[in-house]
């Protein structure tokens, strides 16, 4: 007979205590939604974007450069993850859009094979799911990247293979936009025939009428003053419904003497002492020469009622019980208002 010692048993147990610990948790995240996939990839855009910002205001405000390199290096770890919950999701839009930003990023941070390994294996994944058109489209960024990062010989290669896999797939806008490229590297390497016949084919393909699908005219719903929105009393702009082309639409009207040039909206907290303390920031939007005139009005609320930003499909708005306003104001006197401690009664 077998004896199995105590410390066995012991071990044995707590590493069972632990599996049924841990396995709601295990199963858990195997089995997230699509649309958590989707928001958490979206949350990892998101701040990607607005490390990258942060960084850019640091360096212009007088900081190391090095600052924006690192934020960018931090965005593709953002996006590296960002582009496989978008695959899990089935997402296959920003899939495509999410490649073509960590591509981005990895070619002006100089890492040349992992903008060829990341667009290879995109090319792969797509002719997995037989999506020759896609599969194309991606060895079409590959080459573009390879001329960027200054890899002429390797970019030729690739937009050779795309014009012939474009030509068997009949896909005439595709093959005459790398034609066009393959022209201008055939001439910088000195292969001049070569420069003209590309050039010749791709003017001929310009000129030939590509079948493209009819687009779908959806009607855009006229804009309108969010629920959350509040009108401060010393703000020089209010939001109110003007009629533009036949359209009631809501705007921000000047309500001042003076010209506008630039507005910022944000999200604000109305407290106790009668104050305004601005939370964060969520757009802007600018005219120069004069601004928008006194009377006149600028058009946020498409924007302000619409996608945070390209990365998802939550609406912008602000958290809680904050109150979405106007936060920042410049005239054409280049005089600036705020929100920040302004009242919020009158």
């Amino acid at each position: 007979m077998r004896i199995i010692s105590p410390r066995i048993l012991c071990c044995s147990f707590i590493f069972a205590v632990l599996s049924l610990t841990l396995l709601p948790e295990i199963v858990h995240a195997q089995q997230r939604s699509r649309a958590e996939l989707a928001k958490e990839a979206a949350r990892l855009a998101t701040d990607a974007e607005r490390m990258q910002g942060d960084a850019t205001k640091k360096v212009q405000a007088g900081a190391d450069r090095s600052l924006i390199r690192e934020s960018e290096k931090r965005a593709a770890e953002n996006f590296e993850k960002a582009v496989e919950l978008w695959r899990e999701a089935g997402d296959d839009k920003r899939l495509i859009a999410g490649v073509e930003e960590l591509t981005r990023l990895y070619s002006v941070i100089g890492e040349y094979d992992r903008v060829v390994a990341r667009l290879n294996r995109e090319a792969e994944y797509w002719r997995g799911r037989g999506n020759v058109a896609v599969e194309t489209e991606t060895l079409y960024s590959l080459g573009v990247r390879q001329w960027q990062m200054q890899r002429q010989s390797a970019a030729i290669e690739t937009l050779e293979r795309v014009v012939a896999m474009s030509r068997s797939a009949s896909l005439q806008s595709l093959e005459r936009n790398a034609l066009t490229q393959l022209a201008m590297l055939y001439e910088k390497a000195g292969r001049l025939k070569d420069a003209e016949a590309s050039k010749e084919t791709a003017n001929k393909l310009w000129g030939t009428s590509v079948g493209e699908p009819a687009a779908l005219s959806t009607p855009i719903p006229p804009a309108v003053i969010p629920a959350q929105w509040v009108d401060l009393p010393g703000a020089p702009a209010a939001a109110e419904y003007r009629v533009i082309g036949g359209v009631n639409q809501a705007v921000l009207a000047n309500r001042t003497s003076k010209g506008i040039e630039m507005v910022m909206f944000g999200c604000v907290a109305l407290e106790d002492n009668k104050k305004v303390r601005v939370l964060y920031g969520l757009m802007g939007q600018g005219l120069n020469h004069g601004g928008v005139r006194p009377g006149s009005y600028y058009q946020p609320f498409s924007y302000l009622n619409g996608p945070l930003n390209r990365w998802t499909d939550e609406k912008m708005s602000c958290e809680g019980a904050a109150k979405m306003t106007l936060i920042e104001a410049m005239m054409d006197d280049r005089t600036i208002w705020k929100a920040d401690s302004a009242n919020w009664v009158p």
